[in-house]
């Protein structure tokens, strides 16, 4: 009978406190239940489903469950240590009634146990019977073969067993040696100590208003999609620190304000909710910052991830214009001119006859890459080694492109004359009317005819330094003279071409076309300074590759964004119960000396809306301003589209919104039922 007494207690300790215990347990089994999903796709079972590329895929989906249990270790643990404190006076009690500090540990113990098993229980249960789900969503996401097979991965069952029960196993030892570290009067007068109001603190809240206001400035002042991408973390620990700040203490000084505003506070619909809120605001600032920085990482990972996913066949499109794409690397410019391009040509139509094909719809162009310098209407060739020197001006990644390949990337007809340039500056200005290009020995000076902003495509894209294209009459011409050995002239051949052939032919070209003109160019490297680094791809691959990049990011943008508003809703609900029960009692006094029920909703309503849209405003607020930063990191991903960007994230946020007022209705209605007393009368 005595080794029964434990478990017994135990489950009638979480039945009784249900409203507590029984969200936490389905947040768990959700979590456990995430865990699994996203272990099992990852596997060799699911992989072997999806077209080539899947691997890339399984890297992000593994990286997706690290985020993911890492998450839960914090969060549970957090929310374990609120619902333990809620149970205090409870174990006080035990303590009382003569059970020794041995004794309740063997029911907090228990009480873990079972909190365990239910949540590994009937989150693998729920894990297997929506893996498959989740399963066919991927595959067709990613156009792969569809398997109606019911599996169960016994590496992902593993897995989730082993990290989930240290989880739990951490939280009950925590549980633990939090219980037995207090006396049996601290734990029955546990709900009755309050904080005390802390002051506010207009240092904290200036403090925290200037970290924020410069990590906003570095979010829309970096240029570089490189830079964005470093900067982008350091803004991000800035806003979180910066919000908890003005949260806690600016909150404090808020209600500070409301308090002296006569007119305002000495209100029966104000007058309860201002002075309670302003009695526990540093636990309520807190709970209100964490609620709108995971409203904010839900914003920017559902914004980013769909607006990558809907822009999928334009990033194609960029990536690989035609069927077969070719991109050589040259040593010497002599292997750009016309003569020395053309029997390549040749020998990739006569590659492509011999398969039954023709090379058609074929765009070429040439490019180079360097370093220089730009000194008033000069710009000069120089080296990585001397970018700093602000003796020859200011350094610029330079992109030459003749008017040819611009025509046959773009379709515009430029018909520039032999002393005409079209310039394209990005990060950067370019104002003197005529430039003057210095390659080593030579010099030629052009017309500007045209200076616009931007770049084209993946030339420039990537680019550390601010960029320049400059597009040229004769590419050739100007590259008279200039250093062949410096580290930082590259040139590059391009040539695509369409065959008619279906994915796998191409893909049997491609390895042809891969050879041979690896060998081809291999054999004239004693006579020229030589071709290296063909690289030959087709759109199918391609287009698998960024399918796998892009849908994995979708994929575990979704997953992450249900945990954490799972994490969200229940920071939100836990915040109305406690915070119910603690106004409970004020508000039974505040009836009883004549306010009506009537009185306490508009009261109640007073304070949630605003408690509560404080984190969607500020969610929104950080969203606007990390809107430049991200959509340059999306360049990096060759999503050029701003518009869609703009459209998914208004879309996200509207969704968001949404979703956030229907959970403030739902926790607000329990709030209400707390402190109106109709709680007690259900019972």
């Amino acid at each position: 009978m005595k080794g029964s007494l434990y478990p017994k207690l135990a489950w009638e300790g979480l039945r009784k406190n249900r409203r507590l215990s029984f969200p936490y347990l389905l947040t768990c089994v959700c979590m456990v239940a995430m865990f699994y999903i996203l272990t099992s796709l990852a596997s060799p079972s699911v992989m072997s489903l999806l077209p080539k590329g899947g691997g890339q895929l399984a890297v992000l989906l593994t990286l997706g469950t690290i985020v993911v249990f890492v998450f839960s270790l914090i969060f549970l643990y957090y929310t374990y240590s609120f619902l333990n404190r809620r149970r205090a006076k409870e174990y006080g009690l035990y303590n009382v009634l003569g059970m020794g500090k041995r004794n309740i540990a063997r029911i907090v113990l228990w009480e873990s146990l079972i909190t365990a098993l239910i949540a590994l229980i009937g989150g693998i249960l729920l894990g297997i019977a929506l893996s498959k789900l989740a399963e066919l969503g991927l595959v067709n996401m990613m156009k792969g073969t569809v398997d109606y097979r019911i599996r169960i991965d016994s590496n992902a069952l593993a897995r989730t067993i082993v990290f989930y029960s240290f989880l739990f196993l951490l939280n009950g030892l925590a549980s633990i040696i939090r219980t037995a570290k207090n006396s049996a009067v601290n734990l029955m007068r546990s709900e009755n100590v309050g904080e005390k109001p802390p002051k506010g603190n207009w240092l904290l809240a200036i403090l925290g208003a200037l970290i924020l206001t410069l990590a906003y400035l570095i979010a829309i002042s970096v240029d570089n999609p490189f830079d964005s991408m470093n900067w982008f973390f350091v803004a991000v620990l800035m806003v979180i620190v910066a919000t908890y700040l003005i949260m806690i203490a600016g909150s404090v000084k808020l209600c500070r304000v409301l308090q002296k505003n006569k007119r305002f506070y000495y209100q029966p619909r104000h007058f309860v909710s201002v002075s309670s809120m302003a009695y526990r605001m540093k636990r309520n600032g807190a709970s209100l910052a964490s609620i709108c920085i995971i409203a904010t990482m839900v914003l920017v990972m559902l914004s980013s991830s769909t607006c990558l996913w809907a822009g999928l066949d334009n990033i194609v499109s960029i990536s690989a214009p035609r069927e077969l794409n070719l991109k050589t690397y040259v040593y010497s410019i002599s292997d750009l001119a016309d003569e020395n391009l053309e029997p390549a040509r040749e020998w990739i139509r006569s590659a492509v006859a011999d398969h039954g094909a023709k090379a058609e719809n074929a765009v070429e162009y040439r490019y180079v890459y360097l370093v220089g310098h730009v000194l008033g209407q000069e710009v000069s060739h120089g080296d990585r080694s001397d970018a700093q020197s602000s003796a020859r001006g200011e350094s610029r990644e330079l992109y030459l492109l003749s008017e040819q390949g611009y025509t046959a990337k773009t379709g515009n007809e430029l018909n520039l004359k032999n002393d005409e340039v079209l310039l394209l500056t990005d990060r950067c200005e370019y104002k003197e009317p005529c430039l003057t290009l210095t390659m080593g020995s030579s010099s030629h000076t052009y017309t500007v005819r045209s200076s616009n902003v931007g770049y084209l495509d993946e030339i420039g894209m990537s680019a550390s330094l601010p960029t320049m294209t400059i597009v040229l009459p004769d590419l050739l011409a100007a590259l008279e003279g200039a250093n062949q050995d410096n580290s930082s002239l590259r040139m590059y051949w391009l040539y695509s071409f369409d065959t008619g052939l279906d994915d796998e032919s191409n893909d049997l070209l491609k390895d042809d076309l891969q050879k041979g003109l690896t060998e081809r160019f291999a054999q004239t490297s004693d006579t020229s300074n030589g071709w290296i680094n063909v690289l030959v791809s087709d759109r199918a691959g391609d287009a698998a590759d960024i399918r796998s990049i892009y849908g994995g990011l979708f994929y575990i943008g979704i997953v992450l964004s249900i945990v954490f508003l799972l994490a969200a809703v229940l920071i939100i609900y836990y915040k109305q119960i406690s915070e119910g029960y603690e106004d409970a009692a004020r508000f039974d006094i505040m009836q009883k000396v004549g306010m009506t029920k009537q009185e306490i909703k508009k009261s109640i309503s007073s304070q949630l809306l605003l408690v509560f849209l404080l984190p969607l405003a500020f969610a929104g607020l950080h969203l606007a301003f990390a809107f430049p930063m991200i959509h340059k990191m999306l360049k990096m991903f060759s999503m050029m589209n701003t518009g869609l960007f703009v459209r998914t994230t208004l879309i996200s946020f509207a969704a968001f919104a949404l979703f956030y007022v229907i959970v403030y209705r739902l926790t607000s209605n329990s709030y209400y039922h707390i402190v109106s007393g109709r709680e007690n009368e259900a019972a």
